[in-house]
């Protein structure tokens, strides 16, 4: 009877114990991989480090709360070399084919032009956050969460014309999709504005050498400049507009640290119209951004790198949570991107970095806060905000 007693009682601390104890940890479901397509190297190679920095803030941040849905996330990331379609394609077929992603992030609009047809027919989510050529718009998988040229470079032109009186603009352009779609949102502006472009310039990515095409501009006597070159190569046609003799207003839609250092004093006036990302702002998504990414690269992040942490915090995490939440498979083809399709036929809000909420559209386009900017001792300062559609100081 006493040995009865006293395995009843070893039962019950045991069980007491079992009770006690945390329970063990869930075991996850997989890995979900995130597939990036970016310019690692080559002249854009600025753009695929600070992009895939704010990716990785994002994934580190999940990965270290448990992953999103039981599913911990990785990078894998192929290089586009700065614009070239053709590696591009080489790197989302072994996305694809190997590697087996549900979701690339791109960036460029030759590159993301060129890799979207093969989106569609693995069915897979693409997302761009830095390139802007109007073809970007209205294409099956793709969505963009940069305001794209023909929603950015129509206010610089707005500036030149009624801020600066100009009548007579040129312009000089990448001679890509991204170039090209800049060059035709300038010349619609201007047609309705009543201003006339004197002069179309292109020119190759990573071009060093602009004096063909300054010759023809400064010929052409244009009352102000409006670039549709982005990068590195703004720097050097700045300097080199400047030691031609070239000293209208130069007005554009892209600025980098390292155009920056490139340009030098060269840059100072220089005006641009993009996506308003406010790195002290006061939102706490901003804040929590911000210090993470500080915290890890030591460095103050600007909206390239916002852009695409919040393609993993704010797009995907929602979204691989109500694949989760239907009893899908995230990590299938198909899955995030019919997801989206839902979450926007249903005016889902994904949270921005931005501040509040960014409105994705169907179309593949987003809305999202611009601001018109002027290089002041070597940094942006912003001198007008861009409300319905129209410039405010």
């Amino acid at each position: 009877m006493g040995r009865i007693r006293f395995r009843a009682a070893v039962s019950l601390v045991a069980l007491m114990a079992w009770l006690a104890a945390p329970p063990p940890p869930v075991r996850a479901a997989g890995t979900l991989k995130i597939g990036m397509i970016l310019a690692m190297t080559g002249p854009g190679a600025f753009y695929g480090q600070v992009m895939s920095h704010g990716t990785q803030v994002a994934v580190d941040q999940l990965n270290r709360a448990g992953g999103v849905g039981g599913y911990k996330l990785e990078l894998v990331i192929e290089d586009h070399k700065s614009g070239d379609a053709d590696a591009a394609v080489t790197g989302a077929r072994k996305l694809l084919d190997v590697d087996k992603v549900p979701v690339i992030l791109t960036s460029y609009s030759a590159p993301t032009l060129a890799i979207q047809p093969l989106a569609v027919e693995k069915k897979v989510l693409l997302l761009n956050g830095g390139g802007v050529g109007s073809a970007l718009i209205g294409k099956p998988a793709l969505y963009n969460t940069r305001m794209l040229s023909s929603q950015t470079a129509p206010f610089i032109i707005q500036w030149a014309a009624g801020k600066l009186g100009a009548k007579r603009v040129a312009t000089m352009f990448w001679n890509d999709a991204a170039g090209q779609g800049v060059n035709g949102a300038i010349k619609d502006t201007c047609a309705r504005l009543g201003c006339q472009v004197v002069a179309e310039e292109p020119h190759d990515l990573g071009a060093k050498n602009y004096s063909t095409q300054l010759a023809r501009i400064r010929a052409a006597r244009p009352d102000a400049l409006a670039l549709g070159t982005f990068g590195d190569d703004v720097g050097y046609v700045l300097n080199q507009a400047r030691a031609y003799g070239l000293t209208v207003p130069v007005l554009g839609i892209d600025w980098t640290p390292n155009a920056q250092k490139i340009g030098g004093t060269a840059m100072e006036g220089y005006v641009i119209a993009v996506d308003r990302f406010d790195p002290g702002g006061g939102d706490d998504k901003t804040r929590a951004f911000v210090e993470a990414y500080k915290a890890t690269y030591k460095e103050t992040p600007e909206f390239y790198a916002a852009n695409y942490y919040e393609h993993v915090q704010f797009i995907l995490r929602p979204l691989v949570k109500r694949v989760v939440d239907r009893k899908g498979d995230p990590t299938k083809p198909g899955e995030l991107l019919a997801e989206m399709q839902r979450a926007l036929a249903e005016h889902f809000a994904f949270p921005s970095v931005y501040g509040g909420e960014m409105q994705l559209h169907p179309d593949g386009t987003v809305t999202k806060p611009l601001g018109v900017y002027e290089v002041k001792d070597g940094n942006l300062a912003l001198i007008g905000r861009i409300v319905g559609g129209k410039i405010q100081r």
